[in-house]
Formats: C-alpha cells, sequence, structure tokens
C-alpha cells in the first residue's frame, strides 16, 4: 500500500472513525481528520482487500511508515506537543477481524514515542514493524490499521502511509554482501519512501526508535540517524551483520560520524560488536575507541582498522551497538546523531610472506612454518604449511601458504620490528606419544662430564612432560663442562614441558634453535648453570597451561618465560622472545646458589658478573620484554666499569613493559629500541642507572589500526596504567652506604610518540614521555639523582614530564640536570635544569626559569645540588625552611612534604617523617626553620642527608650552607625530654610513636585509665620488636649530650582481650623478648664529612622493669643512661615484651641524673622496697628483693637461676663526678646460699667479689674493686666485701660503669645488701684508711686471694680490732692496701707508725729478730712496711722500711711499736698506683696488724696528676703468681681478615679482629658428623675501615647470645 495523496482519497478504504470529519486538500495532497471527540476516533485504513489481492506473508516483517501533522489550536506553532508534555501520545493499531464464531481476532497497538513525534503543527514520521504468525492469517475476514488516542479539538494531517515488505535498499547488495556490513548507515537510502528506521532497531522501543532525521548543510540536504529519550549507556543505534562475512585475517575499517546535544559535559564511546563465537563464548569486541568529544564539537568522525580472529568467529548474524563512557544517572544522557556509519571491508588475509633471506629459498614444499605474534600476545602466533616457494628477481624469496594467515608487520612496514618466520620442520623428527595426558617422550643429557654432545637439526614434537621434573624436551642435567656440546638448528614444537633446559652444564653452545607452542619455560638456564653460548635462539607462543597449583615443587614454569636465566654466567646474544606468556626475558638471580635437587651449594649470586648480554629482541610478552633482576655485581667490584651492560635491546608490542628493570645496581643498558610497549623502561627499585643511546617510541599508528580489535589485545589494558617511555623512581629505595647513590642518568636518547592521548590512549590515565612511580618512600619527596644529556623528547603538548601528576605521588621538587641544555623548550640554554613549577624551587633565579607545559619549569644556566632535612611530623605542619642566598640577599621558603596513608603510618618511628628539602646551585646559604609567622623555631630533630655531587658542574654542597637554630635554655627545655609524659595533662597521643608497620590499630588515648586516673596511652603490638617510642629534641641532646639520665614510665601489659598478660617475665634477658625494656635509637653518619648517609645504632637495655613485678599492677620500667651526643637524632622506645602482648603507658619522663661523690651507688640498702636501680648482669636471672632477710632484719637483693659465674645483681653508675685519679671506696655485705670459701679460686667453692666495668669509646675495663677479706662474717652469715678503686683516667666519665659481684658458683644464690661506694677525698695528712681497724677488715685486703687468710681480732690494747694473716704460704702473703698516688710528690716526707704482733698456728707469740733485715721464706726477720709502686714510669718501684724505733726488742706476748720515716723520690711519684703492703715475714707465723698509718711530715705543692694507666683486666699483678682467672684478657695479636674467597676459623675464647679495608663477614655455622659445615648464618661485619658490627636482624642477634664486640685501642 502506498498512499501519497498526490492524486486523491480512496474513501471506500480510508474513513474517520465514528464523528471524525475527513477532508481531502488537492493543492497539498494531504488527508486531514476534524471533529475529534473521543480517544477513538482517527484515521482508519480498511485494507482487507489489499490482503486479498496481496496476501500476507507468515512470519515476515512489514513496515509501515506514515507521515504525519498533529495541530492543536491551544498552542502554538512549533511548541513541544502534549504527547511529550503528557507521555500521553497517540498510537497506531492493527485489527483482525474473524468470520462469525471463530476465535483469534485481535487488537494490536504500537504507541508513538515521545522521542520521534514532531512539535505542534510540524510533520514526523512516524515508521513501525509489524507481522502475522499463523493464527492472525487464519479464518480472518476483515483488517484495519488505524490511529487513536489524539486529544479532543486536536486536527490531524496526513501526508504518506507505505505499508510494505522491506525492499532491497534494506539487505547488503546480492552480489557484494562483505563490501559493505552496514546497511543505510548514512540515511540517505531508507524504506518508507526514505523515512523508515529499518534495519536499525531499538534496544528500548518504550524510549526510544532510531529516527531519520534531515538538515541542510551549504545548500545540500543531508539524512541522518537521530536518538533521543536514552536511559542507559548502550542506548544508541542498533543493527545486525552478517557473520559469514568475518573471515579471520580479514581486515575492516570502521568510521562514523557522530555529535550530541542535550549535555554540557563531554563523552566518549565506543564500537562494540557482540554475539555467540564458535569457540570463545559470547563476546563483546571492541574494535573502535573514539576520543572525547563536546556538543560544541558538531560532527565528530571516528575511524580504525581492526583485524578478524577467533573473537568474530560469530555463531550467528552478530549485534552492533555503541556504547558511551562517562554518563551515567547522575550526568544524564546526551541525544546522539549519527552519520555515515560503516564497516568496510579493506583487506583479506595473507596469502603468503615474502622473505629476505636466501636460505629461504631451501624450504621445500609441505614445510611447516611459524611466524611469531603480530600483537600483544604470544597467542596470536600463527601456522602455516609451506605450498610453493619461489624466488623474485630481487633476491626475495616468496613462501606461498596453503592457507591465509592473518596480515602481518614485516620489516618493510615496521624496520627492525617486524615478525619472524621460522621453518619447523626438519628431517629427523622425534615424536612423543599422544596419549592425551601431555605427558609426551624427553630427551636427556644425563651425568656425562667431559663428553662434547651434538644434537642438531631434529624436529622434536609432543615431547616433554608436564609438571614433571627432568621430564623436558631436551635437557643437558648436570654434566659439568661439556666443551664442544652443540644443541642447535633444532625444531621443538608443542612441547608439553619448556625446550631446552641447561642444568649444571657449562661450556655448550646452544645456537638457532626455535621452540613454539611451548609449556613452561622455553629456554631455562638454572643457578650453576655457565659460560654457555646462547646464540639466535627463537622462543614463541608460550602457554599458560601449568599454573601455582600443578607447577613442580620449587620451579617457577607458570611463568612460563622465552629466557629463564637464573645463573649469572652464561651468554645470550642475538636472541628473540616473541610470546612469553609473561615474560620475554628474564634475569632472576637468587641470594643463595642451589645445586642438584635445590640442594644449597654456595652463597648469593647477585654480586657475581653477568655473561654476554646483547642484540636481544623481545616481543609479543603478556608481561615484560626483558625482566631484568636483582643485578648487584657492583657491591663486590665497586668498579663503574665491572657492572652489568645490556647491550642493543629491542622490546616492542609488550603488554607492560619492554624492560623492566629491578634492583638493578649500576646497570648500563647502552643501545636500543623500544616500541609499542605500555612503559618502554621501567627502573623500580634501582640504583645508579644509565641508559643511552635509546629510541623509544609510544604506540604507533600503524600498531594502533592493527589490534583495535578488542580490549584486552590493546594498551592501556586497565584504566590505572600510564602509558610512559620511562617509567623511572623518584625516590633512592637503596639507602645503604655501599650503594651508588645516584638515581639516573640518560644520554642520546629520543622519546616521541607519546602525546596521542586523545587519539589513541583514551583509557589511560595519563600518557608521557617520562613518568615517576607512586612508590614512594618515607622521603615524601623528589630524591633520584638524575642528569639528562642530549636527550630529545618530541611531544606536541609541550610534555617531558607530567609535575602535576607526580607531585600526586610524593613528588613536588622534582629536579632533573640538563647538562647540555637539550630540554630546554626554547632551545637557547647550554645547560640548566628542569624543575616543579613551584616558587620555592625557582624563587633564587629570577629570569632564568620559565613556566612549561605539565606543571614544570626549566631554569636555565643552573646545576642543582640537594639536601633534605628529615624532622618530625608532628608540630611542624606550618613550619618553612628558609633559605637564603647570602650573596643575593633572595630567599625562599620551602614547606615540608609528608606522606599521609593512615595514622599507623604517620605516627610510624622510621617513615613518619616530614621532609624539608633543598636544591641549589653552589654559593653560600643560611637555612633556618621558621613558624607561620616568621619565628625560628625547631622541628624536635633535623636529620641533615646530603645527595651525591651532580652530574653537572656547580651544585651546593656541604660547607656551603650554614644552618641558624634558636636560642635552648637547656635547664629548663631539657629538664624533662619526654613529651606528654603526664596522664593528668594527656588529651592525645602525640608525639608518641610506634614502630609496628603492620596493622591499623596504634597509639589510642585510654581517658581514665592512667595509673592516677589520667588519661593513658595503650598500644596494640603483635611482635616483640615493636613498641611505643618518642623523638628526643636534638637541641637538647647535643646540649645535654655525655650526662646522665634517668628514664622512669609506668606500664601495664594484658593481652589481646585486655586482661593482664600472664607470660611476662622481667627475669629474662632483653634478647628473650619476655619483657619490656627501653632502647635508643642513635642516629649517625657513617661518613660525617659527606653526611650521605645515616645509620641507626641501637642501645638496648637502658631501663627494665623493676621488681617485684606483678601482672595485675603498675609496673615501672627504669633505668639510667649516658645521653648520646653528636647525633642527627634519638628517639627512644620502649620494646621487646612477648608477642602479642599489649601496653598501655602512663607517667613517663626523661630527667637529669646528678653524680654524687658521697653516694655513687643508689638503693643500696634497698630502701625503696624493690630494686630501683638494680638490675642483673647477663643471663636469666631472677632477681627479688627480701623483705626482712638482710642484715639486722633489713631487706637483701637476691639473684638466682644463675647460669654463670660472673651473673649477678648489677648497678650501673653515673660516676661522672669522679676524676681520674680519686679512690672509690666501695663496701656491701654479701653472702651465698651454700657456704663459699673465700680464699680460693676454685669454681666451685670460691665467693663473690665486688667488679666495677667500665666502656668509654672503644676502651673497656674490668676492675676487681672489692673483696671479702676476713673470714670473720657477721653473726647472721653476712660477710663483708669492699675495696679501694684508683680511678683510670680510661674510666673517666666513661659512658658506661657497672658493679656488679662475680665468681661465685653458678649454682648458688647470691645475696647483697647494704652496698656503697663513695668518693674517698683526697688527705695526704694521713694516707691510711681505716687504720685502727674499728671497722674491722674495711679497705684492707690479701695480697694473695688463695695464698692465705684473715681474720680480725681483738685490738692491741685489749679492745677495737685488729687483723690476723693467717695459714700463710709463703713468706710474701701479707696485707695490703690501696693509697693515694697524687699524695706522693718528690720530696714529701711521710712517717709510718703500727703495731704488730707474731703468732705461731696455736697463736702462741713467737720472737723475731730486730737486727735481721733481709728477707728470708723461713728467717727471723720481724715485720716490716713496704710502699709498693705499680705502673710507675721506670717500672714497678718496691721500698720496704725496717723498723726504725730505737729500741729493738721484740714482745712475743705483746704489741710492739714500729716507725720508720722515708721522702718520696721521682720514681716513686712516677707510679700510677701505690699500696702499703705488710708482709715478707717467716711462712710458718701469723702476722696480726694494728694501728697503721702513714702521716705527712712536710706539705708540698703537687704535681700535675701522672697520664692514665693502661687498660687493667681483674686484678693488678703480684711479684708471684696468682691464679686468678681473667674475664676479658689483653689481647696482643691481632687477626686479619683472611684473602678474597677463602676463611678462617676463629678459635674459642676472645679473639682480636682487625677492621676490614674491604668487607669481612662472621659466619655461624654447624658442622655434621661428616665435618661439613651446614646451616651458615651471618653474625656480623666490618667493611671499609668500620668497626666491627652484628648483621641486622633478629636472627643473627639470636646467634650471639646478647655478646657485644669490644673495640681496643690500636
Amino acid at each position: 500500500v502506498v498512499h501519497d495523496f498526490e492524486d486523491g482519497v480512496d474513501f471506500s478504504v480510508w474513513s474517520g472513525g465514528e464523528g471524525g470529519i475527513l477532508t481531502y486538500d488537492e493543492a497539498s495532497g494531504t488527508l486531514t481528520e476534524t471533529n475529534l471527540e473521543r480517544d477513538w476516533q482517527g484515521f482508519r485504513l480498511d485494507f482487507t482487500k489489499f490482503t486479498m489481492d496481496c496476501p500476507i506473508t507468515q512470519d515476515a516483517t512489514y513496515l509501515v511508515t506514515i507521515r504525519l501533522k498533529i495541530e492543536d489550536p491551544t498552542l502554538a506553532d512549533g511548541d513541544i506537543s502534549l504527547c511529550e508534555s503528557t507521555n500521553n501520545c497517540p498510537r497506531l493499531g492493527r485489527s483482525i477481524i474473524k468470520e462469525a464464531g471463530q476465535s483469534g481476532a485481535s487488537n494490536d497497538k504500537i504507541n508513538l514515542l515521545p522521542s520521534s513525534i514532531g512539535r505542534n503543527n510540524e510533520w514526523f514520521t512516524f515508521a513501525t514493524e509489524w507481522t502475522w504468525d499463523q493464527s492472525d492469517l487464519v479464518n480472518t475476514v476483515g483488517q484495519v490499521f488505524y490511529l487513536e488516542n489524539f486529544a479532543p479539538g486536536q486536527i490531524i494531517h496526513m501526508d504518506e502511509f507505505q505499508f510494505e515488505l522491506p525492499s532491497p535498499k534494506s539487505y547488503a547488495p546480492v552480489l557484494d554482501p562483505c563490501n559493505e556490513l552496514v546497511v543505510n548507515g548514512d540515511a540517505e537510502n531508507a524504506d518508507g519512501r526514505g523515512w523508515h528506521h529499518y534495519p536499525m532497531w531499538s534496544g528500548r522501543t518504550y524510549n526510544f526508535i532510531p529516527t531519520i532525521l534531515e538538515e541542510t548543510v551549504d545548500g545540500a540536504v543531508n539524512k541522518y540517524w537521530h536518538i533521543e529519550n536514552r536511559i542507559w549507556i548502550g542506548d544508541s543505534l542498533r543493527f545486525h551483520v552478517n557473520h559469514q562475512c568475518f573471515m579471520l585475517g580479514s581486515t575492516y575499517t570502521i568510521s562514523l560520524r557522530a555529535r550530541f546535544a542535550g549535555k554540557t559535559h563531554p563523552v566518549t564511546y565506543w564500537f562494540e560488536i557482540k554475539g555467540d563465537t564458535a569457540t570463545e563464548g559470547y563476546k563483546y569486541n571492541k574494535p573502535l575507541y573514539c576520543p572525547q568529544q563536546s556538543a560544541a564539537d558538531g560532527w565528530v568522525t571516528c575511524s580504525g582498522d581492526f583485524v578478524v580472529d577467533e573473537n568474530y568467529e560469530f555463531t550467528s548474524s552478530p549485534e552492533i551497538i555503541l556504547v558511551t563512557q562517562d554518563e551515567d544517572g547522575s550526568t544524564g544522557y546526551v541525544d546522539w546523531d549519527f552519520d555515515d556509519v560503516s564497516i568496510k571491508f579493506k583487506s583479506g588475509p595473507a596469502a603468503g610472506l615474502e622473505v629476505d633471506k636466501s636460505d629461504a629459498a631451501r624450504w621445500g614444499v609441505n614445510s611447516d612454518v611459524h611466524i611469531t605474534s603480530n600483537t600483544l600476545h604470544g597467542e596470536d602466533a600463527q601456522d602455516g604449511r609451506v605450498k610453493g616457494v619461489s624466488q623474485k628477481d630481487n633476491g626475495n624469496v616468496v613462501i606461498e601458504l596453503e592457507n591465509p594467515i592473518t596480515p602481518v608487520f614485516s620489516e618493510q612496514e615496521t624496520p627492525g620490528y617486524g615478525v619472524e618466520i621460522a621453518v619447523t620442520s626438519r628431517n629427523i623428527k622425534i615424536i612423543g606419544e599422544d596419549d592425551g595426558t601431555y605427558n609426551g617422550g624427553y630427551l636427556q643429557v644425563f651425568h656425562t662430564p667431559g663428553v662434547a654432545q651434538v644434537i642438531e637439526g631434529v624436529e622434536f614434537f609432543n615431547m616433554g612432560q608436564t609438571s614433571r621434573k627432568n621430564r623436558f624436551a631436551i635437557q643437558l642435567l648436570y654434566n659439568g663442562n661439556v666443551e664442544g656440546t652443540s644443541i642447535s638448528r633444532n625444531s621443538i614444537r608443542q612441547s608439553n614441558m619448556r625446550c631446552i633446559s641447561v642444568d649444571g652444564t657449562a661450556n655448550a653452545t646452544i645456537a638457532s634453535n626455535v621452540g613454539a607452542g611451548i609449556t613452561g619455560h622455553c629456554f631455562y638456564f638454572d643457578r650453576v648453570s655457565a659460560d654457555n653460548m646462547v646464540i639466535d635462539n627463537l622462543a614463541s607462543n608460550l602457554n599458560n597451561r601449568i599454573n601455582s597449583g600443578n607447577r613442580i615443587d620449587g620451579y617457577d614454569d607458570h611463568y612460563a618465560d622465552g629466557f629463564a636465566i637464573w645463573s649469572p654466567f652464561n651468554h645470550f646474544i642475538g636472541n628473540v622472545a616473541a610470546g612469553g606468556h609473561a615474560r620475554g626475558f628474564r634475569y632472576y638471580l637468587d641470594s643463595k646458589t642451589l645445586g642438584e635437587d635445590l640442594i644449597r651449594v654456595g652463597g648469593t649470586l647477585r654480586v657475581s658478573p653477568i655473561g654476554t648480554f646483547k642484540d636481544n629482541k623481545a616481543h609479543s610478552n603478556f608481561r615484560q620484554g626483558f625482566h631484568l633482576g636483582d643485578l648487584e655485581q657492583f657491591f663486590q667490584f665497586r668498579d663503574p666499569e665491572n657492572v652489568p651492560v645490556f647491550e642493543n635491546l629491542s622490546a616492542y608490542r609488550n603488554r607492560e613493559q619492554g624492560i623492566y628493570a629491578y634492583n638493578c645496581v649500576y646497570c648500563k643498558f647502552n643501545g636500543g629500541f623500544l616500541s609499542d610497549n605500555q612503559k618502554g623502561i621501567e627502573i623500580r627499585r634501582s640504583d645508579g642507572i644509565t641508559l643511552q643511546d635509546f629510541v623509544i617510541q609510544g604506540q604507533t599508528e600503524l600498531f594502533k589500526n592493527y589490534v583495535n580489535d578488542n580490549n584486552s589485545h590493546k594498551l592501556c589494558g586497565h584504566s590505572s596504567w600510564t602509558f610512559e617511555g620511562i617509567h623511572m623512581m623518584g625516590t633512592l629505595w637503596r639507602l645503604g652506604d655501599q650503594d651508588p647513590g645516584f638515581g639516573l642518568r640518560v644520554k642520546n636518547v629520543v622519546l616521541s610518540g607519546f602525546d596521542k592521548e586523545k587519539e589513541y590512549y583514551d583509557s589511560c590515565p595519563s600518557t608521557e614521555p617520562i613518568g615517576l612511580s607512586a612508590d614512594t618512600h618515607y622521603g615524601a619527596h623528589f630524591d633520584y639523582k638524575t642528569s639528562f644529556e642530549n636527550v630529545t623528547v618530541d611531544d606536541g603538548r609541550g610534555i617531558i614530564l607530567d609535575g602535576c601528576r607526580a607531585s600526586s605521588y610524593g613528588y613536588p621538587d622534582i629536579v632533573i640536570n640538563d647538562i647540555d641544555g637539550s630540554l630546554d623548550p626554547d632551545m637557547s640554554a647550554s645547560s640548566g635544569a628542569l624543575v616543579s613549577d613551584q616558587t620555592y624551587m625557582t624563587g633564587l633565579f629570577g629570569d632564568n626559569c620559565k613556566s612549561t607545559a605539565g606543571c614544570m619549569s626549566y631554569c636555565a644556566g643552573v646545576c642543582l645540588g640537594m639536601f633534605t632535612l628529615f624532622t618530625e611530623r608532628f608540630g611542624t605542619e606550618n613550619y618553612k625552611l628558609k633559605v637564603t642566598d647570602t650573596a643575593s640577599g633572595l630567599s625562599i621558603d620551602i614547606p615540608g612534604n609528608v606522606r599521609t596513608y593512615n595514622e599507623r603510618w604517620n605516627t610510624y618511628a622510621y617513615d613518619g617523617q616530614r621532609t624539608f628539602a633543598a636544591s641549589l646551585p653552589a654559593g653560600n646559604y643560611t637555612a633556618e626553620f621558621v613558624d607561620e609567622f616568621g619565628n625560628s623555631v625547631w622541628p624536635t630533630y633535623a636529620e641533615e642527608q646530603w645527595a651525591q655531587a651532580a652530574d653537572c658542574s656547580g651544585g651546593v654542597s656541604i660547607g656551603d650552607v650554614t644552618f641558624i637554630k634558636p636560642a635552648l635554655d637547656a635547664a629548663t627545655e631539657c629538664a624533662d625530654m619526654i613529651r606528654n609524659g603526664d596522664s593528668a595533662n594527656r588529651t592525645e597521643v602525640t608525639p608518641w610513636l610506634h614502630t609496628k608497620w603492620y596493622g591499623e590499630i596504634v597509639n589510642e588515648l585510654k581517658p581514665g585509665e592512667g595509673i592516677d586516673g589520667g588519661n593513658a596511652i595503650a598500644m596494640d603490638r603483635t611482635y616483640h620488636w615493636t613498641g611505643i617510642a618518642q623523638n628526643l629534641n636534638s637541641m637538647c641532646t647535643d646540649a645535654v649530650g655525655g650526662q646522665f639520665y634517668e628514664f622512669n614510665a609506668w606500664m601495664q601489659m594484658t593481652d589481646a582481650d585486655g586482661n593482664p598478660a600472664t607470660n611476662v617475665d622481667p627475669n629474662k634477658e632483653w634478647w628473650r623478648n619476655m619483657s619490656p625494656i627501653l632502647t635508643i635509637n642513635d642516629r649517625q653518619y657513617r661518613d660525617a664529612s659527606t653526611k650521605e648517609y645515616l645509620y641507626t645504632a641501637e642501645h638496648r637495655d637502658l631501663a627494665a622493669v623493676v621488681r617485684p613485678y606483678s601482672t595485675n599492677e603498675w609496673a615501672r620500667v627504669h633505668g639510667i643512661f649516658k645521653m648520646m651526643s653528636g647525633s642527627s637524632r634519638v628517639w627512644i622506645e620502649l620494646e621487646r615484651a612477648p608477642d602479642n602482648v599489649k601496653f598501655i603507658l602512663d607517667s613517663a619522663s626523661l630527667t637529669p641524673l646528678t653524680c654524687s661523690r658521697d653516694n655513687l651507688v643508689r638503693n643500696g640498702n634497698l630502701e625503696t622496697n624493690d630494686s630501683l636501680y638494680w638490675d642483673t648482669y647477663g643471663g636469666d636471672l631472677v632477681l627479688e628483693v627480701l623483705h626482712g632477710a638482710g642484715p639486722n632484719g633489713g631487706h637483701a637483693l637476691r639473684s638466682s637461676s644463675r647460669n654463670w659465674y660472673d651473673r649477678t645483681q648489677s648497678q650501673a653508675l653515673n660516676i661522672d663526678c669522679v676524676n681520674a685519679g680519686d679512690r672509690i671506696a666501695f663496701s656491701a655485705k654479701i653472702k651465698t646460699s651454700t657456704s663459699c670459701n673465700i680464699y680460693s679460686w676454685d669454681v666451685n667453692q670460691r665467693c663473690n667479689d665486688l667488679q666495677l666495668f667500665t666502656k668509654k669509646g672503644n676502651v673497656h675495663e674490668y676492675h676487681r674493686a672489692g673483696y671479702i677479706t676476713a673470714d670473720t662474717p657477721d653473726v647472721d652469715g653476712w660477710h663483708h666485701v669492699h675495696g679501694i678503686h684508683v680511678h683510670s683516667e680510661n674510666g673517666e666519665k666513661p659512658d658506661l660503669a657497672r658493679i656488679y659481684f662475680p665468681d661465685a658458683n653458678h649454682n648458688w644464690d647470691v645475696y647483697t645488701a647494704d652496698v656503697k661506694a663513695y668518693v674517698l677525698e683526697q688527705n695526704c695528712q694521713a694516707l691510711v684508711m681505716n687504720p685502727d681497724m674499728e671497722e674491722k677488715d674495711l679497705y684492707w685486703t690479701y695480697t694473695d686471694k688463695d695464698r692465705s687468710k684473715v681474720k680480725v681480732i681483738t685490738g692491741s690494747g685489749g679492745s677495737g680490732h685488729a687483723l690476723r694473716v693467717y695459714d700463710r704460704d709463703h713468706s710474701w702473703r701479707g696485707l695490703r692496701q690501696v693509697l693515694d698516688p697524687r699524695c706522693f710528690v718528690v720530696g714529701e716526707e711521710f712517717t709510718i707508725s703500727a703495731k704488730f704482733r707474731l703468732t705461731d698456728e696455736s697463736l702462741a707469740g713467737v720472737t723475731c729478730d730486730p737486727n735481721y733485715q733481709y728477707n728470708a721464706y723461713s728467717g727471723a726477720q720481724c715485720p716490716s712496711v713496704v710502699i709498693y709502686g705499680k705502673k710507675c714510669a721506670s717500672g714497678d718501684i718496691y721500698q720496704q722500711f725496717w723498723n726504725a724505733i730505737s729500741d729493738k726488742t721484740w714482745d712475743a706476748e705483746g704489741w710492739n711499736n714500729y716507725e720508720a720515716s722515708f721522702a718520696v723520690n721521682s720514681e716513686l711519684a712516677a707510679c700510677k698506683s701505690v699500696e702499703v703492703y705488710i708482709h715478707q715475714v717467716n711462712v710458718n707465723w701469723n702476722i696480726e696488724v694494728d694501728d697503721v698509718q702513714i702521716s705527712e711530715l712536710t706539705t708540698l705543692s703537687p704535681t700535675l696528676t701522672p697520664t692514665g694507666v693502661p687498660t687493667e683486666f681483674v686484678e693488678e699483678a703480684t711479684v708471684s703468681p696468682t691464679k686468678a682467672p681473667t674475664a676479658m684478657p689483653t689481647l696482643s695479636t691481632v687477626m686479619a681478615c683472611p684473602p678474597n674467597g677463602e676463611n678462617i676459623e676463629l678459635p674459642a675464647g676472645p679473639v682480636m679482629l682487625e677492621r676490614s679495608s674491604t668487607l669481612c663477614i662472621i659466619t655461624k655455622a654447624d658442622v655434621d658428623s661428616n665435618g661439613t659445615k651446614t646451616e651458615i648464618a651471618p653474625v656480623a661485619r666490618s667493611s671499609n675501615g668500620g668497626d666491627w658490627e652484628k648483621h641486622a636482624g633478629e636472627f643473627a642477634e639470636a646467634l650471639l647470645y646478647g655478646k657485644n664486640f669490644g673495640d681496643y685501642d690500636q
């Protein structure tokens, strides 16, 4: 039916419904209906007779097209119709009338959509589609189309009515159906007299129908497709195409024009072809992404090619839609216009290849060939069979294939990165049986050392056994040196497990082999393979049949790399990796060497030199082309020339990085080509990288067009992936003092093609020639020292690096020194620097800086060096570092930067710092911290760290900057160095930090839970090495460094549920991690002259839990220590409680501790009722305060569970007020659980002594400062230990002084009480202390511990006390006392007085001969007095004085007076130590002594104090040998480190080790029954002349069992 009303109206079929009046306007050829009063009125067409003349075809689609105009008298012309405004629209109905009595009559209706109707009194098209099924056609006597649902009073006009089957215009041409797949894509040739939308359709017919509209442009009428009333991103023009046209390998061009209206926001869209496929399931292919466009852009053309692959093998006609981005319900949906929509055939698959190698001329017909992948995926490789070979006049060979292949890139199109073609057929074939289990055959050369193997020209098919160890296609297995071996020109196809695996084999040649369709790695080289030449091999199309679940234990074939390289010792030249399931080439150098069966046979491989690596190519790998990791060769040789070098690398069309360098130290990349990778080269956690002579391209247009088929085959496969040429670091991850210390040097590099983000990379967040890693560290700023030279960046946007994006990563202060000015956008500078466009970066350079694209600035003529100040985070939020150029007076205010992730990070002691970094040229500057008001401030501490000198000439260097600090009143500001320590005023947890790197819950305020009801701080812990910490003010530590401080804190320890922890034991040594201790972390420079590297020295166990400890009560953590000086940063930490023990902290303080000469020992009689100031000296001792168990019912301190003789209670002393030469008197009361022998050295019997240990710098001294002299204990069994110690120069103001009570049997408990230490002030009038023995044996001791005995007896007057020396084994044995050597001045005269008595073993008096004045073993000599000078300038001085009294008679039964005098000579005056001896009496007699004194006769001016005494160990030497053991003997022989590569075994006991000028390591090993060392672990090291220090880590700590290294003066 075609009614255009040009020739009138057939009123026999047209009516207007009951009451509707039809009129015909001949002039306009239109039919009009008026008098519409009911909604069922409207045009009606009775087409019954038409269907009789031309019967309806069942199930066929019929088109009804009506041109209408609705005239509403209530509206003005052009107004929105009632249909649009009310959504109550007219509809077209179809009435089917059945014979009388027959069922099946129907009334079907299709609504006119508001999106399709015209404005008031304007023409529009109403297009619908209709079908009739069988029931519609049987017993039908009438059919009517009718229009209805008009508003009363409206007038309707009809210009055309057409009812038809779709014509050929709605189908592709029969003779050429695949040339253009879109029918009527330009809307110019539609059915329905040019207005019907068929075959386009809508997926949401209740919202919209595609509508054809027209416009006049430049006088020409143009029709186009219009879509409106969209509610989803996929609401668009839809149509189907002929799926049989999608032949594999064919290329189609998609193009269309589009515009939109209705919204202001820009929109992007993609072209989607979707449907069921034969092998890939339902596929959503996206062959075309169109760039973002705006409404103002008008018509925008989008086009691109795609290649048909298996994703387009549809089983039926696929659906085509256009899907928008950047739209949702919140933004609203735009109205689209489309025109010239086309999918046009471009080219078919290739019938063959033209090869420019003459070798191909010898390829035979029916040979199989392999063509490597042309895309990002190795699986797109193709196989073919040769149908014919012919040679062209130009020498090239044409290979005709039996079946066409997908076109590929040739060298002619893409010089340097075309695909490879290889013949895979060989005349010798080895084929594994195919039983469907992926277990074929395998060829293994096994343990044949010295035998040359030749395997050449063989085709291996279906070899190898999946996931089975040593069942590989070809394997050289632990053959050792096989020089002359050749594994060459073989073909390995469809291998079930690897291509060629080289394990434990050396000196083989592996050349020109082809591996294709491989499971697992293709070419594999284990850790002990060496000196193999790997040349011109091809690895292609590796699959993912192995996963992490079915891989061989200990191996990683699930990654399926083309070349898996675990050994540094092989050589790789001219190889191609095309299609690794993970990587093309992967170096992974292990920290240990594993041999056969993965048994460890050596140390790290990372520092070993690598072999030659050059001219290798990698493309079409799923991840990286080259993965080069853990290359630390530099650390072995420290030679910038003897480093890993990679030459002439080519990497292209890899899905992720072309080159991925991870932990590469001082690696050089010399020459290369990178193209069409997600990132050209990514440098990650590497230091000292050189990149030179490279061409780096972005995605080329040719490749973009080729792969534009679906998202998985495109670059930017994830929306988070940036597209970059060089992806570099912004921070130095390697921060050790042995690291190179510079980041990146780029020279002779060209970057291009990274500026088409709108055209190519709509899904990428950014596209940049150079990008920075978001993988930042605590520095929170750019410190990766970088220089460029002769670098060309071709970018239409002018962007070299996007500083805005980099700043969001934590790099607000980028500096790239430009050696030759090649980065200058004006090309006028001879040198300069590219920096972040910030005033604090450019403010000192005036007009030399100009802003460039990407938030950067180029500063001409400057060379910038860098230093960084790391400060406390808290309280510094508004601080600036004010840097002033003293020459120009210009200043910049540098803000601090921090990394903010979460509360755990922000309060992390190691990383949560604020950084202030300055990049400056050479000059003179001042730097000062100021607050927001400009006041001088201090940020608690400031670690000053300098980068290495800039690669250019003239950067700022150490010494150029003067740092200004505010004034400090140490007496008040440093009186308590703990901040926020008192719970009473605590409202927050800062500035308390923590040392836990895990979890989210850190320090929390606990209101009301403090010890006195204040606010405590709780810390959630999991691991024992974590704790709560706080930085100390470094201005204070500088001011009071070297002074003693006392730490106090109250703590509770709980379990995870808040219950008191039951596993805390303060009696265990700190390294057993059973109780909290105080650790001070002291940050020091490895080399203060460069300030490049800071290390942390940990001083542990400076405070511990005071006993008694109760789980239900607050524990006091207490200790004293000397404050560190010269530190950049000092921070305290409470740590080492057991795992999962939580802390609650309160009332912490750190206050000065004064030294009292009268009271050096604190809490000596336990007056605090606890062990305050006391702790243990090593070992897992139990320390207890026993109330009422001390002398006279007082308190005693007991140590039990002693595991060594010197493990006892101990106290650290502040003896800084004691000067060299001062005498310290020590006394204590002591007893043991089992009676001891005070005169024995036998470890099972002896009693305790009192020992003083001092450490000053590298000098350690052990002094036996007190003895039990008399065998006369108190009535309650307490012995008196006492002595006088002359303080040495090395012990003056020591870093540590400690007393303890060693020597008793370790199975006995040791009790102490009434411990005292005080300075004996100089008194030269009376040299002898306790001369009348009223204090019993105080200050007196024996000459030799185990050669005589001493007893307290009644004094000479029948009262008081005297001393008897008895049981003597030599005439030498007697008494002695330490005198004050300062009193012995040349010319000074002294008198000696004493009273003596001699008895035999029955205590009967004996008679000596006063005139017998020489020493004899059993002679008759009477007692004499000896002044014994030790450590004298001319050797020991022994001056014996016989009794000079006038009455020389001897009273055998009474006391005999003694007198003598002497003058001090120069020899005695030069002695460091002077003692008085009373001995040299007949060995068989007892010596009884009382009232001994040495009195001054004259008073002379003292001489200068003698020089310091040498280090003393244990006790001073005696004339005759003693049996006393030494605790730490002096060593005179220094053991040097062995030559490189050798080792020596350390002997048992103390040893003196030379510092190493290179690197020397102590290891500890188990030795098995065969003498083989196993389980070797590092313990300590010395390097570059530095001190010996413990190896890092908990395990090394444990291996030393708490021992420390002592340092000896040279």
